[in-house]
């Protein structure tokens, strides 16, 4: 790998990269740490180092023959795939010059092999496989919506992924931005996610808010992972196969997103690095 124009204090430094993924501008989206390895690292230590920086996601970076091996780190364990750490990969990918504009990125993860290419107006469109919803049963719908103190009414349908991540539909009396879940009916439910959405048909939109069980990283500001199964059922009811998600977080995030294919969910949206920094030798080299 040639990062051309970046020096490094020894061989051992590591260049790590923090990215605001899929927002709409600077400290909007999700903050991700991407870390370009020279050598493969053993898992504790990227585990140790993902814990050191802090952020919900740290991904890893290996060049791979022509491809780059990813690894994903929140900050307590490895994760199959992290999807807004994928666009802040690619970001960089191209950013940095390591692969020219016209040529499509392949990232290898442990979900398999993933596309990505630099759009006409700069933005990074990522090919991620999609997800099968399943109906929430009535049971499960009354136990979510009471985690926000949301009643029958104000929800029209509820549905579960093959990863736990619930999710339920409200219609437009709800205000995303001001639901607050309770965090130990939460933490006790064992979903991975709890997600409110709602759609505007007429702009071909969909908001979403997602909270997790994870007390350091309570809200997930951008959820690829939530879209890869909502966008292709709102996409079915909402008749189109282009839409946008907005997310309703704190900091805010916005996605367009391609559902023409049966089994992939294209989702494109723009990154911003915002800080570029060494990794200290002692960081990498000397951990026990």
């Amino acid at each position: 790998m040639n990062l051309s124009g970046f020096s490094f204090m020894t061989k051992f430094v590591r260049k790590v990269f923090l990215v605001d993924a899929l927002g709409t501008g600077p400290f909007t989206g999700s903050p991700t740490f991407v870390v370009f390895l020279q050598a493969p690292l053993d898992k504790f230590k990227m585990a140790t180092i993902s814990h050191e920086l802090g952020t919900s996601q740290t991904v890893f970076v290996l060049a791979h023959n022509r491809a780059y091996l990813l690894r994903f780190f929140n900050q307590f364990q490895e994760v199959p795939l992290g999807g807004h750490a994928c666009h802040a990969v690619a970001h960089l990918i191209y950013e940095l010059g390591l692969l020219p504009p016209g040529k499509t990125l392949t990232c290898l993860t442990q979900e398999g092999e993933l596309t990505a290419r630099l759009t006409p107006t700069g933005h990074i469109a990522v090919s991620f496989p999609s997800q099968n919803l399943s109906k929430m049963e009535p049971a499960n719908l009354e136990l979510y919506g009471s985690m926000l103190a949301l009643t029958p009414k104000d929800i029209t349908w509820g549905a579960i992924t093959s990863t736990r991540q619930a999710i339920l539909a409200v219609g437009p009396s709800v205000n995303l931005k001001t639901l607050e879940p309770d965090r130990i009916k939460l933490a006790k439910s064992g979903a991975s996610t709890l997600a409110v959405t709602f759609a505007t048909p007429a702009d071909r939109e969909y908001g979403l808010r997602c909270f997790s069980p994870n007390i350091y990283h309570p809200e997930q500001q951008v959820s690829v992972n939530v879209n890869r199964a909502l966008a292709p059922h709102w996409a079915r009811l909402l008749g189109t196969k282009l839409l946008r998600v907005r997310q309703f977080s704190s900091r805010g995030g916005l996605s367009e997103i391609d559902v023409t294919s049966p089994s992939r969910v294209i989702i494109s949206g723009q990154s911003q690095t915002v800080l570029r920094a060494d990794l200290a030798e002692v960081l990498t080299e000397d951990l026990m």
